[in-house]
């Protein structure tokens, strides 16, 4: 691998880090949430299982990579007792089976099979991995459904290494036994800084979310790149130090969930 490549590796291992904590439980705060609508809280839920998937697939896919460069991956995707994961390099196809179920030593809960069809390495811009599942749950939600990631290469303007995430008629069941019906695009920057204080997560998209109990839908839009902070994240806050969500149902009914803390609070 040349020396573009293996920036391009450095990068990922420095970034994956701090996408660990972007998907555990939101704080206790609160909510803003409209009759019809689905909450703020259960969006900013949602995002975060979502982070979560994307941090598994992306370790898999490029732990062999990182090996081949003798750079530790940073997520050992065997740290689930029991998780099998099996290659198929000559179809381009990998299965991870956590089977009946296993925590991580970052306290996940996994259970079933997740599936990956690819096509070329992750590191190379342009490919993707089209993602599937088989009884597959985290932290007893489960979910169903297909969920495409695509490199779109590095940015050279702010110096950052971009993916795509689309997802259609995906569904997550929560806890609770209520099943989200969710549309979205996500376009996710990975930041490296020079400073001291570290990486910048930019997050932006849009789409729907619908739940089971009703037929009204939900659109929501990033109005301002959601920012996870390496700081933050480091010291345990799952909520965005900046950005704005914006959620709208029937009507003119909308919510305008703003993150904007200095001290990793995410206040609204």
């Amino acid at each position: 691998m040349g020396a573009p490549g293996f920036t391009l590796v450095r990068w990922i291992v420095l970034a994956l880090p701090f996408l660990f904590l972007s998907c555990q439980s939101v704080e206790e705060a609160e909510w803003d949430s409209l009759p019809g609508m689905v909450s703020s809280e259960e969006m900013a839920n949602t995002m975060g299982l979502l982070e979560e998937l994307d941090l598994l697939v992306f370790s898999a896919m490029t732990q062999q990579n990182l090996m081949q460069e003798r750079i530790a991956p940073m997520l050992n995707l065997s740290d689930c007792p029991g998780s099998v994961i099996v290659r198929d390099e000559k179809n381009r196809r990998m299965t991870i089976d956590f089977g009946t179920g296993c925590v991580s030593e970052r306290g996940i809960e996994k259970k079933g099979i997740v599936t990956i069809a690819y096509t070329d390495s992750f590191l190379a811009k342009g490919s993707t991995a089209s993602i599937g599942f088989e009884n597959f749950s985290l932290n007893g939600q489960s979910l169903k459904g297909t969920r495409i990631l695509e490199n779109l290469g590095f940015q050279y303007e702010n110096k950052s290494i971009r993916f795509s995430s689309v997802s259609s008629d995906f569904q997550i069941t929560s806890l609770k036994g209520v099943t989200y019906m969710l549309d979205h695009v996500h376009i996710k920057d990975l930041k490296l800084s020079t400073e001291e204080r570290g990486f910048r997560i930019y997050l932006e998209g849009y789409g729907t979310i619908a739940t089971d109990l009703d037929d009204e839908k939900t659109f929501f839009e990033i109005i301002s790149p959601v920012v996870y902070l390496q700081e933050c994240m480091s010291a345990g806050s799952s909520i965005p130090s900046q950005g704005s969500l914006q959620l709208k149902g029937r009507g003119n009914q909308q919510v305008l969930f703003t993150f904007n803390s200095e001290d990793c609070g995410g206040s609204r």
